[in-house]
């Protein structure tokens, strides 16, 4: 075996050796371009509610007019969704609930269940706080059949605990919600 590679042509070897470098370099290439646009390799923020947490509260509202602008409306719901909350944080429950409306109704278009999940348990939770407890219920029911789709286990069972503290049915049909 080593005869061959001792009467192996230079030239050839060179071009060999060079088309394996180059494999080589396109291989980590796409290696690395399917890590930083949302491939298995690499972690990904869960929804477009961790994307806008980093945000301040005049940066989401510029997001969300440029992503209007843009016609970005897959943007939009967790745009919204961090804005309810820093609306909160300043006593504004009732924008927040508006938002967080906006949000759900945006998550629904953009097929984003976290997003729509989570903007249900905010809502709830602004319900039960203003002693709303059946419409508190509604949207825990439909967060938790949510998490259930999205094989969120923990979540589910986090607003399943949330609904028996408070009394809520678990066991509800809801119809025309």
């Amino acid at each position: 075996m080593g005869d061959i590679f001792a009467r192996a042509d230079p030239v050839w070897t060179w071009v060999s050796g060079t088309a394996l470098v180059v494999l080589l370099l396109v291989l980590a290439a796409w290696l690395r371009r399917r890590r930083v646009s949302g491939g298995e390799l690499d972690h990904q923020p869960r929804s477009q509610i961790d994307i806008a947490s980093d945000l301040d509260t005049p940066a989401i509202e510029v997001a969300i007019r440029n992503a209007k602008a843009r016609g970005q409306y897959d943007k939009l719901p967790g745009l919204y969704y961090v804005l309810a909350h820093r609306t909160i944080e300043t006593g504004e429950t009732a924008n927040a609930q508006e938002l967080l409306r906006l949000s759900i109704r945006g998550a629904a278009t953009a097929d984003q269940e976290e997003v729509h999940a989570w903007a249900r348990v905010t809502l709830g939770d602004l319900a039960h706080a203003d002693g709303d407890l059946t419409t508190a219920c509604e949207h825990w029911q439909i967060a938790r059949a949510l998490f259930v789709e999205l094989k969120q286990h923990s979540d589910h069972d986090a607003v399943e605990a949330r609904m028996l503290r408070n009394g809520c049915p678990t066991d509800w049909v809801l119809t025309d919600f």
